[in-house]
C-alpha cells in the first residue's frame, strides 16, 4: 500500500442534507451532497446539516470521495483497510457507490478482494469486478443514529500466482458517499441518489493481439502433436536462450510463461525446435497474429494456441489464420 495515501484520521468532512425529497441527484447538490473535505455544503433549507466523521488510516480524500490507492505491491501481500463512518447531528442515510475501473487494469483485476458493511459481505471478487458491481450504488443503512458507526472494511490480496509485472502496477479503489437526514423522510419516500447512474461498461472477454498498443504476450497453453512416442520440446528465443523445455507426448498440453520481468524477458521472437528441428516460428510482441487457433507446424510436428493472455492479463481472441 503506497505510503502516501495514509494520514487521513479523524478528519471531519461535511454533508448538507434536505429535509424534503431525496438526497439529491448524482450530479449536482439539490438536497443532498457528496461528502467534501473542502468546505462546509450549505443547503437553502433550514432544516440543519449532519456532519459525517471519517476514521481511516489508508487512505485519501481526492475530489471529495474516497480514495485508496495500491502500489509498490508484491505477490503474496494482503492487509484489511478499515473505513469508519458516524453521524454526528442528526440521523441519516448514506449510500455508498464506487468509480467504475478502468478496462484495462492488470492490477485491479488480479487483486482479491471481499467489501464488507458491518462485517457483511457486500462484494467479492477482482478489486475491478468489485468496483463495476457497486458502481450503481448501494445503501449502507436504512436509518443511522449519531455516534453509532458504519464500519466499511476492504480485505485484499495479491495471490502468490500473478505475474510479477502485475506486481509493479498501480490502481485505486474510489468511493463516493451520499447522505440523507432521515428526521422528515421516512423510509418510503427515501430515493436512491444513484439510482439513474448506469452501470460500468463490461471489460472483453477478450483482445486482439495486433491491437495492443505494444504490448507483449505474458504466457500461452499449447497443445503438441506429432509421431507417437516421447519427443523433447523447446521454445528457443532467438537469442539461443532456451526458455522452455520439456518432453512431451501427442495430446499433452501444456503452459509456457514468455514474457515475465525482470526474470524472464528480451527477444519476442521464438523458435519452436522438436528433437534439435526447428518446425516453425513465433512472435510475442503482437507484430504478427497471435492467439487460440495459431498453429506452428512442419507437416510433421505441430503447436497449438489454446489460450493466451497478455502482459495486462488480457485473454487473447482466437486467430483465424
Amino acid at each position: 500500500m503506497s505510503q502516501d495515501s495514509i494520514g487521513l484520521s479523524r478528519r471531519q468532512i461535511l454533508a448538507a442534507v434536505g429535509a424534503i425529497g431525496t438526497a439529491g441527484t448524482v450530479a449536482g447538490v439539490g438536497t443532498g451532497a457528496y461528502l467534501s473535505d473542502r468546505q462546509r455544503v450549505t443547503n437553502a433549507l433550514e432544516t440543519g446539516s449532519i456532519a459525517i466523521d471519517v476514521d481511516c488510516d489508508a487512505c485519501s480524500i481526492v475530489d471529495g470521495r474516497l480514495a485508496f490507492a495500491f502500489d509498490g505491491l508484491d505477490r503474496g501481500d494482503g492487509d484489511t483497510i478499515t473505513v469508519s463512518l458516524t453521524v454526528e447531528t442528526n440521523p441519516a442515510r448514506l449510500w455508498l457507490r464506487t468509480r467504475c475501473p478502468p478496462i484495462s487494469d492488470a492490477l485491479g483485476e488480479a487483486l482479491a478482494v471481499v467489501f464488507r458493511v458491518d462485517g457483511d459481505t457486500i462484494a467479492a471478487g477482482s478489486l475491478s469486478a468489485v468496483s463495476r458491481t457497486l458502481a450503481t450504488g448501494v445503501r449502507l443503512a436504512s436509518c443511522t443514529d449519531p455516534e453509532t458507526a458504519i464500519d466499511l472494511e476492504l480485505e485484499w490480496e495479491l495471490p502468490d500466482d500473478v505475474p510479477d509485472s502485475v506486481a509493479g502496477e498501480t490502481t485505486e479503489f474510489t468511493v463516493e458517499l451520499v447522505a440523507e437526514q432521515c428526521r422528515h423522510v421516512d423510509a418510503d419516500s427515501a430515493s436512491d441518489p444513484f439510482a439513474s447512474v448506469a452501470p460500468c461498461e463490461e471489460p472483453p472477454d477478450c483482445v486482439a493481439c495486433p491491437e495492443q498498443n505494444g504490448n507483449r504476450i505474458a504466457q500461452a497453453t499449447f497443445a503438441y502433436d506429432g509421431p507417437d512416442g516421447e519427443t523433447t520440446l523447446e521454445l528457443l528465443r532467438r537469442s539461443d536462450t532456451i526458455e522452455f523445455e520439456r518432453t512431451v507426448e501427442p495430446g499433452e498440453t501444456f503452459t509456457a510463461v514468455l514474457h515475465e520481468p525482470p526474470e524472464i524477458k528480451g527477444s519476442p521472437d521464438f523458435d519452436v525446435v522438436v528433437d534439435g528441428t526447428t518446425i516453425g516460428d513465433f512472435h510475442i510482441s503482437c507484430s504478427q497474429p497471435f492467439g487460440p487457433g495459431l498453429v506452428i507446424a512442419d507437416g510433421t510436428y505441430s503447436l497449438t494456441v489454446l489460450e493466451a493472455v497478455d502482459t495486462d492479463g488480457n485473454p487473447l481472441c482466437e486467430v483465424d489464420i
